[in-house]
């Protein structure tokens, strides 16, 4: 068994623990299915395509959890609702500047005159994910406007956290 197999059986284990019950039978079929999977990296794409579906088909209950108007069923409010998209966004945004970080090994070696001004890691750490997060921001504000507020709100406190970095130690 290769590696990206292994990698395979690895993910569609973790989905199995992690799954909702009523998603985990289905997991432990695909985990199952995965031995009859031909070649080592066509087996790991699949788990990744497996992983996909059970995530939405886990995420389409969360939904109708949170949609949910009538019966006695707890349910979320209006309020509720938007302060977990709200926390939904600024947790993306967080996600985004932390895969962010590895660039900062990167950027100084692809541009050598950003090196011995220190300037790498801050277009690395926080120039590129800061673009990125205004982008995100404008493009979902008219649909998605808790979300949009979220990551709006993390690319304000990275940009403070800036400032304040740079007062300090310039």
């Amino acid at each position: 068994m290769g590696a990206p197999r292994r990698w395979a059986a690895g993910l569609l284990r973790a989905a199995i623990r992690l799954a909702p019950e009523h998603s985990r039978a289905w997991a432990i079929a695909m985990l199952r299915e995965l031995d009859f999977i031909e070649g080592d990296w066509a087996a790991f794409f699949w788990a990744l395509g497996s992983l996909a579906a059970i995530l939405r088909h886990a995420a389409s209950a969360w939904r109708a959890w949170f949609n949910r108007t009538n019966g006695k069923e707890a349910r979320m409010t209006n309020t509720g609702k938007k302060i977990l998209l709200v926390a939904m966004g600024a947790l993306s945004a967080l996600a985004l500047a932390g895969c962010a970080f590895p660039m900062t090994r990167l950027i100084p070696n692809l541009f050598p005159g950003l090196r011995d001004a220190g300037w790498a890691h801050i277009l690395a750490a926080v120039g590129i994910p800061e673009v990125i997060i205004i982008i995100a921001a404008a493009l979902l504000w008219r649909k998605r406007g808790p979300v949009a507020a979220g990551v709006m709100l993390t690319g304000l406190a990275i940009a403070f956290h800036l400032a304040v970095h740079l007062t300090m130690h310039h």
